[in-house]
């Protein structure tokens, strides 16, 4: 109990279990129980499991990606096993976190469910980028990192056929300015996902009543028979890229071709772990390896009882990490997890 967090957790980046930094509310938003940010000296100290379970709403739905919350806007960052809570700059939640070059944090935030603005730590301290330059009228707008840089997407018209905007984001003094189109997507974007190669090629797709990959000539479509729109993207340096639909249907392959590997509740996270491609969705997480699509075991309570809603994944320091709203857990061979202290 000692060791519990009081805040529920969204997702993290990791180095190894000692170097890593969580998406996290703090504390728990319900009642006076240290509501709203404070210390971190509050932030540590011990939680009661009784006084925790007053606090909860007994009508949020578990089902609910956003694991009783809609808005988190503090990073919890342990190095070398010393933790510290930090609070992003501005307004907005925490959609992405991610580690960009010499070991800096990139965030993405939105607000009313648009990509608002990107944050940065450098040097122990977090600056807000917001964009500028972007073409007139751009809403219902995407954002991901690419290396540094941004990419973003939005609708130019309330038509709901109409195509949209998909541009370059390059960092410059205190904004992230686009430079130039990377031309129009056939829809509208509700899912954009961008790598870089180990060789440094740059790999960009984007979701939503298709699936379509960015090439030199433009947007071309490497799925077109979809179940429902694509709401979920995840890419990797290999070129393979993981995809949800608001059926359920997972799709996995490449820019030359994807398939439909199988069907679960809308997922939200996917990670490369070993030869294995995992996914999740609110309630489980799934493998893809040699054998087929299978069901994996994971924790579903904290130390205190807490029932965690399945999270994010991630890799790092040879694990994979299960980011749920009340546990952490690692693995190191996708089978057995090992639960974490957030503290």
């Amino acid at each position: 109990m000692e060791n519990a967090f009081r805040g529920v957790v969204h997702s993290g980046c990791f180095t190894d279990e000692r170097n890593l930094a969580l998406v996290v509310s703090h504390p728990h938003p319900d009642g006076d129980h240290g509501g709203g940010p404070g210390p971190v000296e509050e932030w540590r100290e011990p939680c009661d499991s009784d006084t925790y379970r007053s606090l909860i709403d007994s009508d949020f739905d578990p089902d609910d990606v956003s694991f009783e919350v809609d808005a988190f806007q503090h990073v919890a960052l342990c190095t070398n096993g010393t933790w510290t809570l930090e609070e992003l700059p501005g307004s907005g939640t925490v959609e992405t976190l991610c580690h960009l070059d010499s070991g800096n944090l990139g965030a993405l935030l939105s607000y009313g469910n648009s990509a608002f603005f990107a944050a940065i730590r450098e040097n122990g301290h977090w600056k807000s980028f917001e964009y500028q330059g972007l073409p007139t009228g751009l809403f219902e707008t995407r954002a991901c990192f690419i290396g540094a840089d941004v990419v973003l997407g939005g609708r130019r018209s309330y038509n709901s056929d109409s195509s949209s905007e998909v541009g370059l984001l390059v960092r410059g003094d205190g904004a992230m300015t686009w430079t130039h189109s990377l031309g129009q997507v056939p829809g509208r974007v509700l899912a954009l996902e961008g790598c870089l190669g180990a060789d440094g090629t740059r790999f960009l797709y984007a979701g939503g009543k298709g699936l379509w990959m960015h090439a030199d000539d433009g947007w071309r479509d490497v799925h077109p028979y979809l179940g429902g729109e694509v709401v979920f993207l995840r890419c990797f340096p290999s070129g393979e890229v993981i995809a949800g639909t608001t059926k359920g249907d997972v799709i996995a392959g490449t820019g030359e071709g994807c398939r439909v590997v199988g069907r679960v509740g809308p997922i939200h996270s996917a990670e490369r772990f070993g030869d294995s491609l995992y996914v999740a969705d609110a309630e489980r997480v799934y493998r893809l390896g040699p054998s087929g699509f299978e069901r994996c075991a994971i924790p579903l309570e904290d130390s205190i009882g807490r029932y965690a809603t399945v999270g994010r994944l991630a890799s790092g320091g040879g694990r994979l990490w299960l980011a749920g709203s009340h546990v952490l857990a690692s693995t190191l061979d996708g089978s057995t997890w090992t639960t974490h202290a957030v503290r």
